[in-house]
């Protein structure tokens, strides 16, 4: 439009627009930091009781070897790397750029 108001779509329109679309890409992302903390979370304790029901199967199976004796497995580390604390580190960054500080 030549009077530069560009129909309904003045600048201070656009301004809200945006204004609001960066609070849904803050809460979006909030949200998915929860959710990879609370699954980083879940993976710890999954990793806990994985290896407390391995002992527990390398105790009973002691007499044979353990697990992999009584199997005659070769290849038998149990190795899960605990990834907690990296996603956390990541959720903790992933909020820091989403987050937009309020402007007066």
């Amino acid at each position: 439009m030549e009077d530069g108001t560009y129909g309904y779509r003045t600048p201070i329109y656009m301004l809200n627009r945006i204004i609001r679309l960066q609070a849904v890409v803050e809460i979006i992302t909030n949200e998915t930091a929860l959710a990879l903390d609370l699954l980083a979370k879940m993976n710890s304790k999954m990793r806990t009781a994985i290896y407390q029901n391995r002992l527990a199967l390398d105790y009973l199976l002691a007499k044979e070897g353990g697990l992999c004796g009584k199997f005659n497995l070769t290849n038998c580390c149990l190795e899960i790397d605990d990834t907690g604390k990296a996603i956390r580190e990541i959720t903790k960054e992933m909020r820091k750029l989403a987050h937009v500080p309020v402007q007066t």
